[in-house]
């Protein structure tokens, strides 16, 4: 899909979501002004458009091995970026309310926050394999691939497990913390978990393998639960960042090693 399709998606998404008046509501904020409201919403089609609808294209087609090889660590972080950009944008254009509320940030308790967030990251590992064994069990067992016809390591993977290990927790930390800000402080916050968690997993859509995504959609239901229960994205974020370290510290790079 070229950037034109995906903005014409996004769009429409973006006034869908925007027209409700009761939940899910995407706008619980009352803007100053037509204009500032018009550029917000601008904002989120482009952010949409650039973070989940493009990458969701991609389903069961990896990044080509082609591109990867010009790209360069601080790419990496472009998505990230984009996320913070918009919700600092955003935040401005509502009217300023209290940052940390409207971040869903509790401050009170912290170390239990973070306990509860290791457990959670753990937890949510754990539902994540099992989740993808029993997927590619049940698909196997009906003849099929769950891996799709190609069941290479996609590229994206070997170039992030290839990374030096201060660059790989430079990535860990940042998709804790900007990845949850979005899609569980802003998304799930105001269209509940369903749909932040269809669209967090359409954002991973560039990993190319369909099993993969399965763990998305399922670390994800586990971190919108956390964030359900607890009103505070602080937990999800050290959930978040315990999960991807396992993963890119431990699993990845011995199955990278085997291949």
């Amino acid at each position: 899909m070229s950037l034109l399709g995906a903005l014409i998606v996004s769009a429409v998404a973006t006034i869908g979501l925007t027209a409700r008046t009761t939940w899910p509501r995407l706008v619980v904020e009352e803007f100053p002004s037509p204009a500032r409201r018009l550029l917000a919403y601008a904002a989120l089609t482009l952010t949409l458009a650039l973070t989940v609808v493009l990458p969701g294209t991609r389903f069961g087609k990896p990044v080509p091995a082609e591109r990867l090889a010009h790209v360069d660590f601080p790419s990496l972080f472009l998505g990230h970026a984009l996320l913070l950009g918009f919700l600092v944008l955003w935040w401005l254009l509502a009217g300023r309310r209290p940052l940390l509320r409207f971040l869903h940030v509790r401050t009170e308790r912290p170390l239990r926050a973070i306990r509860y967030g290791v457990a959670a990251g753990f937890a949510g590992w754990a539902v994540t394999m099992l989740a993808m064994a029993v997927t590619g069990t049940l698909v196997g067992l009906l003849g099929g691939s769950a891996v799709g016809d190609d069941a290479e390591i996609p590229g994206v993977v070997r170039t992030i497990v290839g990374l030096s290990a201060p660059q790989r927790l430079a990535l860990v930390v940042s998709a804790g913390v900007f990845e949850e800000l979005f899609f569980r402080s802003f998304l799930q916050a105001r269209t509940g978990l369903l749909l932040s968690t269809v669209l967090f997993t359409a954002s991973h859509a560039s990993y190319g393998l369909p099993l993969m995504l399965v763990g998305v959609f399922a670390v994800s239901l586990v971190l919108g639960r956390v964030f359900r229960e607890r009103g505070d994205v602080v937990p999800c974020m050290v959930a978040h960042a315990v999960f991807d370290a396992i993963q890119l510290f431990v699993v990845l790079p011995v199955v990278v090693e085997a291949a």
